[in-house]
């Protein structure tokens, strides 16, 4: 991998997990051929459209592939007994 690659996917992964809009630590990023690749699962699209946007707003000049996917995320139906 090229070096300037590995430096975009340190700067990207710290930006998603330090950014207000994504707060997410396992977004997985790969860059190569001037593209990013973005992988894993977010709790809503509305997460998955701030990974990218956070993305091409720190490098607009590649190309982005989010594949990431949205995993649902509901309150328990009823609540967990927990007994001893």
């Amino acid at each position: 991998m090229n070096t300037d690659y590995q430096y975009i996917v340190g700067h990207l992964q710290t930006a998603l997990a330090t950014d207000p809009r994504v707060n997410l630590l396992d977004v997985k990023v790969m860059v190569t051929n001037d593209k990013v690749h973005l992988t894993g699962d977010v709790p809503s699209q509305h997460k998955k459209q701030s990974v990218q946007q956070v993305v091409s707003e720190l490098y607009p000049h590649l190309e982005i592939r989010n594949e990431l996917t949205t995993i649902e995320v509901r309150e328990p139906r009823e609540p967990e007994v927990i007994s001893d």
